[in-house]
């Protein structure tokens, strides 16, 4: 196509950039500013079955574990070299969600508009896994919660905490007058 006057603005930088080279210009630029930030924790994440979710690459000068996802860490993670022969591969939709069953046959050194579309649903679907670990995480609080309750039910101290006493024998109505 015949664009080669229209430029759009870098969302991370803000230099004017060609629109077919704009996706690829503004993941690196990205990535460039993210990885000046620090997203860390003093503990590397102990969860079974969570490999390759969090990065956890440990850095002895702020004695802190990296807890990006691992797919999207610029720091700790390079993007792998594409060879000349690979297709892209990016499954094609119609009306944004609607999957057409047709897969992008362009070589991926040459396809603009699917620029690093593997890494970005792998991050979809690691953002996914680390919801579902809050939602169980939650869930496991709730059960601990009903149980200590459960077990603190039928206990001495509640008892003697609880229990109404009859101080006179002859009251059979332990009501209030205002009550009756």
């Amino acid at each position: 196509s015949d664009d080669t006057d229209l430029q759009i603005f870098c969302v991370s930088c803000g230099h004017p950039i060609n629109p077919r080279v704009a996706l690829r210009h503004m993941e690196r630029c990205y990535a460039k500013y993210e990885s000046q930030t620090s997203f860390g924790s003093m503990y590397p994440t102990r969860i079974e079955g969570a490999t390759r979710l969090f990065c956890d690459v440990y850095n002895p000068q702020s004695k802190t574990y990296c807890k990006r996802l691992q797919v999207l860490c610029p720091e700790h993670s390079r993007d792998p070299k594409v060879p000349a022969d690979e297709v892209c591969g990016c499954p094609l939709v119609r009306d944004v969600f609607e999957l057409t069953g047709d897969f992008c046959r362009l070589p991926k050194r040459q396809c603009n508009r699917h620029y690093c579309w593997e890494k970005l649903r792998r991050a979809e679907v690691d953002l996914e896994r680390v919801r579902v670990w809050y939602k169980l995480d939650e869930l496991f609080e709730q059960e601990r919660n009903v149980r200590t309750a459960m077990t603190n039910r039928a206990g001495l101290l509640a008892l003697m905490l609880h229990q109404t006493i009859q101080h006179d024998p002859l009251t059979t109505d332990l009501r209030s007058s205002a009550d009756r």
